[in-house]
């Protein structure tokens, strides 16, 4: 009785593992050798004996996860990631064989079968008619396979760029590159194909890939205009023939009668016109081939006219003041010897009149540290203010030219060393009944340290 029990759960086991089922999904099944790129694969099991399970291949490919899963209900659905090693050497259809096994119990072997391709034949590179006059150059870069290529980088060169991108072509992609041209070069480049070369960085180094860029005609003169500096001015004009035809150009300066006197060229002119006060200088020349340029430059040197113009104008203006000055002060200082060998110094103030004024005060300031002796020459001050320490003298009126010099003595009895400033002195005067001031020029005294 147990024997027959026992065959018969055996029977229902083997029942049970040949009816387990699996339906495989995958994004892709293209391998691009030159990135390893990976393919999810999904497994949906159906009627699978509950127990210990992992998926393995003994191709050379790697499946991930590698570790064992539960399954416990009659439907179990889980995605797999699918790579090649490095071992993997093969190129075109790829057959493998991967393994889905219940632990201990039970084998259940798939067929997969791969496309691998290289990058060359996997990645397409051309263009569009280009526009030569654009400010940046378009070129698409095209992936013709069902499989995603993530964070690819290139470096795209051509006569016009050179340039790194890193980016992602999705299946079937095409993906519009624009790169800023160097835009000299592409002034001088002539209508045509060009090759534009992508070195695609991969795990086996750099691989090359070409395509086409396809620039386009256009007939244009470009012109431009540089002007520069104010006291020497420099006016650069240029034509560039960035056509694919011969030009005629022309061009055309003015300058003023004034101006053109200090105004020289690099080139003759061919035509020289005069129109009222202004002159115009015309250059012109018949054939200007493709990418030639035809450059003027002109000079106009405003330095000397201007600096002569400065100068005249300052000592106008210096005359100008001259003649106004209606009265001068001059104030000096000069040391003075004394018995006791106290620090004393003589101060002189010269006033001259240089146009006629009336009611005349000159008026001098002592510093604090300083007293006033008593004893003055010819002039005598008219006031001694001792709270402001002022010197006064009412000196009346002066007629143009007439001049008056007044001194007086100022001594201590502390040893002053080192800068000693005085203040400035003061004129008020009246002219033609409004009053005026004048201050006289800044004095100092250097007295150094004696050494006995």
């Amino acid at each position: 009785m147990k024997k027959i029990i026992l065959l018969f759960a055996t029977l229902l086991l083997l029942a049970s593992v040949s009816a387990l089922e699996i339906e495989a999904k995958y994004d892709t099944n293209i391998i691009i050798q030159d990135f390893e790129n990976t393919i999810e694969l999904e497994l949906e099991i159906s009627n699978a004996i509950p127990g210990t399970y992992n998926l393995y291949t003994l191709a050379d490919l790697s499946i991930q996860p590698s570790a064992t899963f539960e399954i416990n209900d009659s439907f179990f659905k889980k995605t797999f990631t699918i790579k090649p090693t490095s071992n993997l050497d093969a190129t075109g259809n790829y057959a493998f064989t991967y393994t889905l096994n219940h632990r201990g119990i039970e084998k259940y072997e798939q067929k997969m079968l791969l496309e691998i391709k290289d990058l060359s034949n996997t990645i397409e590179i051309d263009s569009n008619l280009i526009d030569p006059s654009s400010t940046e150059v378009s070129f698409y870069i095209q992936n013709k396979e069902a499989t995603t290529l993530e964070n690819i980088t290139a470096t795209f060169s051509s006569v016009l760029f050179e340039e790194t991108r890193t980016f992602t072509l999705k299946p079937y992609e095409k993906l519009e590159i624009s790169i800023k041209p160097h835009a000299d070069i592409l002034k001088k480049t002539f209508a045509g194909v060009y090759i534009v070369t992508a070195a695609f960085e991969t795990k086996n180094g750099k691989k090359i890939i070409e395509g086409n860029l396809n620039l386009g005609e256009k007939k244009d003169i470009t012109t431009t205009e540089d002007v520069s500096g104010f006291f020497i001015k420099r006016e650069i004009i240029t034509k560039v023939n960035t056509g694919n035809i011969d030009e005629a150009i022309e061009i055309k300066i003015k300058r003023n009668i004034f101006a053109r006197l200090f105004t020289s060229f690099n080139n003759e002119p061919t035509l020289t016109r005069r129109n009222g006060m202004s002159i115009e200088y015309i250059w012109t020349k018949e054939r200007l081939s493709p990418t030639e340029a035809y450059v003027v430059k002109a000079k106009t040197n405003y330095a000397l006219p201007f600096f002569i113009i400065i100068f005249a104008t300052l000592a106008a203006l210096g005359y100008y003041r001259y003649s106004q000055t209606k009265l001068e002060i001059k104030k000096s200082v000069s040391p003075v010897k004394t018995k006791g060998g106290e620090f004393a110094l003589k101060i002189s103030l010269t006033l001259k009149a240089r146009q006629e004024v009336e009611n005349v005060t000159l008026i001098d300031k002592v510093p604090s540290i300083v007293k006033i002796y008593k004893k003055f020459g010819t002039l005598k001050p008219d006031k001694i203010d001792t709270e402001n320490r002022r010197v006064h003298w009412n000196i009346g009126s002066l007629e143009a030219g007439e001049e008056r010099a007044f001194s007086y003595i100022v001594y201590s009895k502390v040893g002053i060393v080192g800068k000693f400033s005085l203040p400035r002195a003061l004129a008020v005067f009246e002219k033609e009944g409004s009053i005026h001031e004048i201050d006289s020029n800044n004095v100092f005294f250097m007295n150094e340290q004696s050494n006995d």
